[in-house]
């Protein structure tokens, strides 16, 4: 098999490209800052009309990956002249699979944006994640270019891309929890609790006011739990249970974003990657 020369890393054609995959994903970062503005006045048909968007971005990815892995395991455990090789190649009922995760996804994501609010501590880090997302899939990409097959390389870059970014930025989002300031529920109830942290939570669209809310009471039973935790004196493995519960809300807000990242970049590797 004949192999393509490789770019050197500072060749100018390698830097334009790079430079052409962070603006995109900075104009995506952009776009979610715009919604996060305006997302608590926009009209409930607006709302959809954007979900629909991000959700078909990230059905970009999701369903292009979900067919390399597919590709994968049929050439792993299929003869290429089994009928069933034709028939697991991944149709419409990969397709909807996909397009659910999507839709989730994308949901997580304008929420927590509206959520975050102008808190520029996260923005900040969204911009880093841009760079490191972009950084890390290319180096990766180079020092996997003549070991992995130019069929699967996509997928291999992504998980790359994703886990190396998606660790840093889940890391920093538990740090910058943890030194937050948190309203005092020590002399309050679960329900006071709740009821405070979502009575703030108004919008324009009803849909954005309920998911916002769920969001809200997410952390605010998180908040009153761990104060009453260290209040009463409980064993560490309620504290340890309650920290579990905040590094699964960053980490779909992490993998929100970067499932995001990788349906605007899909399809963008030379020799058949993204």
């Amino acid at each position: 098999m004949t192999m393509t020369p490789r770019l050197p890393v500072n060749a100018p054609a390698e830097r334009s490209r790079l430079i052409g995959h962070a603006a995109m994903l900075l104009l995506w970062v952009a776009a979610l800052w715009l919604f996060m503005l305006q997302g608590r006045v926009l009209a409930t048909g607006w709302v959809v009309a954007i979900w629909v968007v991000v959700s078909l971005v990230m059905l970009r990815g999701l369903f292009r990956r979900a067919r390399i892995r597919r590709r994968a395991w049929r050439s792993a455990y299929l003869y290429p002249e089994s009928p069933w090789n034709r028939r697991l190649r991944g149709g419409l009922c990969l397709f909807v699979i996909q397009l659910g995760k999507a839709g989730v996804l994308a949901a997580i994501l304008l929420l927590t944006a509206v959520r975050i609010g102008e808190e520029p501590e996260i923005w900040r880090l969204m911009l880093v994640a841009v760079l490191l997302f972009v950084l890390v899939r290319a180096i990766a990409d180079r020092v996997f270019w003549r070991d992995a097959s130019p069929v699967y390389r996509p997928e291999l870059l992504t998980r790359v891309g994703q886990w190396g970014t998606g660790v840093v930025m889940v890391l920093c989002l538990m740090l910058w929890a943890l030194v937050q300031p948190q309203p005092d529920f020590r002399e309050a109830t679960l329900e006071q609790a709740l009821w405070h942290v979502t009575d703030r939570e108004a919008a324009a669209s009803v849909v954005v006011e309920k998911g916002t809310q769920w969001v809200a009471a997410w952390q605010g039973a998180e908040q009153w739990v761990a104060q009453q935790v260290t209040a009463l004196d409980q064993p560490y493995w309620f504290r340890a249970g309650v920290w579990v519960s905040v590094l699964v809300r960053q980490s779909l807000f992490v993998m929100a974003l970067l499932v995001l990242f990788n349906g605007v970049l899909a399809g963008r590797l030379r020799d058949g990657g993204a």
